[in-house]
């Protein structure tokens, strides 16, 4: 049955949207959609969405945060596929949101330049939307996974539309997507949404605001600038050029888990996915500021990833470098450094 439904937010703080990005690639959907309205207080000055859904889709519950709407395709085996709704500030660029998710599919970074070819105009009634589709470069699994962006700006505000499935999915209900699309209507909010990105902490020096982590980084490695992704990040190159990425990443929950997140790097640097049973193989216990970490130990003939994971007061901490395999090995010390240097800021 289609329906138009109308959600009103307000986007309070640019954490919530790395939360939801990561509840849009981690999370399952459930089966029981039910069919849900709000309204707000008169004084609302937010954004608002409406849309028709399309015949075939259910909504995903228990939807929170800033996220607008969330949705599955029905199928036989199941709900499958996840899309959603998400509107924040016009002054976030294209390359950033695409990166957000390039990195999940194993892409390397985008540039201005890079990701213009990937950018299709789609003209949808009377608006123009941007349509960018990336395919998951880090495992071999089949059907492969891939997300289908769609982006539309209008009077200082950026709707994001996801569509995260196995490409065989996405291309069944392109049609179906477009027609979504184009039924939404968005009205964006009469006060500007408000979304600060989280700046790099300096990483010798403490905060001295008591919340704030920070860390100590070796000299060497090239401190990047901070991304809506990335509460810490760096790069890290020899003369051979061999190139590694660190990244220092935090999230509300557990976002998958320990197996799942693990499973997820393991086929970004080409190795096989394991099990429960296997997952020990790279798993250590270690201590990171007084608290109880886990650390990931993987290496190949070519690729290496060290990562230490450290759940604590309702969110997930993540410390990861990947890269080539014989100059992770000769900076494997620095980043158990940095990893034992790792503050919360919480005492």
């Amino acid at each position: 049955m289609n329906y138009l439904m109308t959600r009103r937010l307000h986007l309070r703080a640019l954490p919530w949207f790395l939360a939801l990005l990561a509840a849009l690639f981690f999370a399952s959907c459930g089966e029981n959609a039910e069919v849900r309205s709000y309204s707000a207080p008169n004084h609302y000055e937010g954004p608002v969405v409406a849309w028709k859904l399309p015949e075939g889709w259910g909504e995903n519950p228990d939807m929170g945060g800033m996220m607008a709407g969330s949705f599955h395709i029905k199928t036989e085996e199941g709900p499958r596929g996840r899309i959603g709704v998400m509107p924040f500030r016009e002054s976030v660029q294209t390359t950033n949101i695409v990166n957000m998710f390039a990195r999940e599919l194993g892409h390397p970074d985008y540039n201005s330049s890079s990701v213009h070819p990937l950018i299709e105009q789609k003209k949808l009634g009377d608006r123009t939307f941007e349509l960018i589709q990336l395919e998951d470069k880090s495992t071999e699994a089949s059907p492969p996974s891939a997300a289908l962006l769609a982006l539309y700006k209008q009077d200082g505000q950026t709707w994001l539309f996801p569509f995260i499935a196995d490409r065989a999915l996405i291309n069944q209900q392109f049609e179906s997507f477009c027609t979504f699309l184009e039924s939404t209507t968005l009205r964006a909010g009469k006060a500007p949404v408000r979304a600060v990105a989280p700046a790099v902490p300096a990483p010798s020096v403490p905060s001295g605001g008591g919340h704030q982590p920070t860390w100590e980084a070796p000299e060497h490695w090239e401190l990047k600038p901070s991304t809506q992704m990335r509460i810490g990040n760096y790069a890290v190159t020899n003369n051979a050029g061999e190139s590694l990425d660190f990244s220092i990443t935090s999230f509300p929950g557990q976002v998958g888990g320990i197996l799942a997140n693990v499973n997820r790097w393991l086929g970004q640097v080409g190795m096989d996915s394991t099990d429960e049973e296997g997952l020990s193989k790279y798993l250590s216990d270690r201590t990171i500021d007084e608290k109880p970490a886990k650390l990931v130990i993987a290496e190949s003939d070519e690729q290496a990833l060290y990562a230490a994971i450290l759940f604590h007061e309702g969110r997930s901490w993540f410390l990861k470098l990947m890269g080539d395999v014989s100059l992770a090995q000769s900076e494997k010390d620095n980043f158990l450094n940095l990893i034992d240097s790792f503050c919360l800021g919480d005492h």
